[in-house]
């Protein structure tokens, strides 16, 4: 948004006895100024509004991470609890095929060396079944027993490493599918942390953006009080110039007055010779600038406005008429201290509009306020077009 230039807020009026003041600020550049501030302060609250909306989001997004974050540590303590199950089983099937294994080749042994010797030495058992004593082997019976609890140990052995090796593959099953879950829940925590610092990131972005703006706004809201202070003192300034210029003209006019007084050796009322024979109210003409100010003054509270207008005001009828009576436009025929057109406008004021300068005023201060609604928003019209 453009800045108005700081040449605009240092502006120096020129004396009201050489020139009218220049390098204020003109009213279309106070509107910029004020523009800039709004659009500023919109904006402000558009990303207020958004904050509010992602500050949200990363809330829940938070939430949803260290929901993930616990369902991956659970996951995982069941993985780990698996494996080692898994583990015991692994080690008791390995150490029941084992047994079974040291049984059969015993067993082998036994049968070879009966049959080699014709007899048994059953010193290799004796560790095997304690309640078999070596002077009991004394035949082949014996033997055959002997045999026959071998290989049921050799069989309860060789069943517990199937049914344990069996217990070891389900479990393993269970261990890969707990795998599949620690490992799905672990993508899911680390997108959930991932979602989670960017909408961090996000916030703090947004967050930087607003204060950027916010104190772009406290600028500009500086910029359009200063450009609308320097407007308003511009104005004063103006007025202040325009009034030293109309006393000028009130002190030359008083001068000729006085010497056409003296020559005629009596001061008569100013005639409304130059009033060009309208109709209305009889009785002369009165041309009392001061006065005539004075009573526009005192008459601003019954429109509703305050005495700050009436350097408004002043600019305008001095434009219009230097504030005489009988003031006329030769050229377009309007009359009066409000140069009303057609003049009898003035009468729904009062049928001595011609020559008492108080109805003008109350007509004139009338048709300001239903059309411009105050006398500085005609000044500002009669100031761009040169009429009001």
């Amino acid at each position: 948004m453009p800045l108005l230039v700081a040449s605009l807020l240092q502006a120096v009026p020129a004396s009201a006895d050489d020139a009218p003041p220049s390098g204020y600020p003109s009213w279309a550049e106070v509107q910029q100024a004020q523009g800039n501030e709004a659009a500023a302060s919109a904006e402000v609250a558009r990303i207020n509004q958004l904050l509010v909306g992602l500050q949200q989001k990363s809330g829940e997004l938070g939430a949803a991470a260290i929901k993930a974050g616990a369902e991956y540590a659970k996951a995982h303590d069941a993985l780990a609890h698996q494996q080692g199950v898994t583990q015991k089983l692994a080690e008791a099937s390995q150490q029941a095929r084992a047994k079974a294994d040291s049984l059969k080749k015993a067993t082998s042994a036994l049968v070879v060396r009966a049959y080699e010797s014709g007899g048994f030495d059953p010193g290799p058992w004796t560790l095997a079944n304690a309640a078999i004593q070596p002077d009991n082997l004394q035949s082949y019976a014996l033997l055959n027993r002997v045999l026959d609890r071998t290989a049921k140990l050799h069989a309860d052995a060789l069943s517990a490493a199937q049914a344990s090796a069996a217990a070891t593959a389900q479990e393993q099953a269970a261990r890969d599918v707990l795998a599949q879950l620690d490992s799905d829940a672990a993508a899911k925590a680390q997108a959930a942390e991932s979602a989670r610092r960017a909408a961090e990131d996000s916030v703090a972005a947004t967050e930087g953006q607003r204060k950027t703006m916010v104190a772009q706004l406290a600028s500009l809201t500086s910029t359009s009080a200063a450009v609308a202070q320097k407007y308003q003192e511009g104005q004063v300034a103006l007025a202040a110039y325009q009034a030293a210029q109309e006393a000028k003209r009130e002190a030359a006019q008083r001068a000729a007055e006085a010497a056409a007084a003296a020559n005629q050796q009596a001061q008569q009322p100013v005639s409304s010779g130059g009033g060009g024979g309208f109709a209305g109210g009889g009785g002369s003409v009165v041309n009392d600038p001061p006065g005539a100010r004075q009573y526009a003054s005192s008459r601003l509270g019954a429109y509703g406005w305050g005495q700050d207008q009436m350097q408004c005001l002043s600019l305008l009828w001095t434009q219009e008429s230097s504030w005489m009576t009988d003031a006329t436009n030769p050229s377009s025929g309007a009359y009066g201290i409000a140069q009303a057109l057609p003049p009898d406008k003035y009468y729904s004021a009062g049928s001595d509009w011609l020559s008492n300068y108080r109805t003008q005023i109350d007509w004139g201060l009338g048709y300001i306020r239903d059309r411009y609604g105050s006398p500085c928003n005609a000044w500002q019209h009669e100031m761009g077009f040169n009429w009001y």
